[in-house]
């Protein structure tokens, strides 16, 4: 597994709209005087595909899908208005848009917008789901095509996309191993979580107590490695729907599951420096080791969270002995 692949592509007018959505019979007609322009990258991750950018344009687009891929768009917090001939309003930020074979991408984009789109195939998509998609059954995913959200999930589902796919863009090393699988869940986690927010039964409650889950989560997450655990296998090992998983941490903790399990993370790392020997061991290969991808948020959550860098927990161990 290699640093993401990433392609940029700018756009001038409407030849090149046409050019870079790249579908086949698209159909793409100027609305207004001002000529379409901005830029749009796409990035492979993995087995996931990237797509994000900004645009400024009054268009009116009409474009087939004929990918064998599952697509997920999201207009991200932009001032420019979409409007969607498929679900017959205005798309809002944090709106979950499912594309599939056979579907038409079907809108008019007016003023300027940021958007992305995340490809993957359906199997990826429900080993990623847990416990929401334990039945396996890729028709769940084709039932429905539009999402929304409540307001604030929405906000943060926005924000979590546009920062992910912005550090993506700007990725300088090689991303392999637990950071390559912990940048892939972070961009799958978002459009499972607006959809899974958006589904109808948002008033389900679980047998258990919130109390109880927690419990019963962090007595299986001591058990496990640290770095290897995502919210599907939280889900999947515990038999818990994401929104129920959400609301128990939400509830006892004030904080959701991911961000938990990033602070395990955190504290594991710590520990791994702390009883590192500083000459055999650097601090980025450690943080990438239990699932880091964005080193700087990584330097800048540490210092936060314990008070000094994390090299400096490191040298520690030559100056209070290795193992301390």
């Amino acid at each position: 597994m290699a640093q993401p692949q990433v392609i940029r592509q700018r756009i001038d007018g409407i030849e090149d709209m046409r050019r870079v959505l790249g579908a086949p019979n698209i159909n793409c007609v100027p609305l207004g005087a001002d000529t379409p322009s901005g830029a749009i990258f796409h990035a492979s991750i993995g087995d996931i595909f990237l797509r994000a950018g900004e645009l400024s344009a009054d268009i009116r687009t009409r474009a087939s899908v004929e990918s064998d891929l599952l697509s997920f768009s999201m207009k991200l917090d932009s001032p420019g208005r979409l409007f969607s001939f498929r679900s017959g309003e205005e798309v809002l930020p944090g709106d979950v848009f499912r594309l599939a074979r056979g579907d038409v991408n079907d809108y008019r984009m007016t003023g300027h917008m940021r958007f992305a789109v995340i490809s993957l195939r359906s199997d990826l998509l429900l080993r990623h789901g847990g416990e929401d998609t334990v039945w396996g059954d890729r028709s769940v995913w084709e039932r429905r095509q539009w999402f929304r959200a409540s307001l604030t999930t929405r906000a943060l589902l926005a924000r979590s996309v546009h920062r992910i796919a912005s550090q993506v863009l700007h990725l300088d090393w090689t991303v392999t191993g637990q950071a390559l699988r912990q940048l892939q869940a972070e961009l799958i986690e978002p459009l499972l979580w607006g959809i899974t927010s958006g589904d109808q039964r948002s008033n389900e409650r679980h047998v258990l107590s919130p109390a109880t889950i927690v419990r019963r989560v962090e007595d299986w997450v001591d058990g496990q490695p640290p770095a290897a655990i995502q919210i599907a296998d939280l889900c999947r090992a515990l038999h818990l729907s994401r929104r129920t998983l959400h609301r128990a941490f939400a509830e006892t903790l004030g904080m959701g599951p991911a961000r938990y399990l990033t602070l395990k993370r955190l504290s594991a790392v710590r520990t791994e420096l702390r009883r590192s020997d500083p000459a055999a061991i650097k601090v980025t290969d450690t943080a990438i080791k239990y699932g880091f991808w964005e080193l700087g948020r990584f330097a800048r959550e540490y210092r936060h969270m314990f008070g000094e860098r994390p090299s400096e927990t490191l040298s520690k161990g030559t100056r209070n002995g290795v193992g301390v």
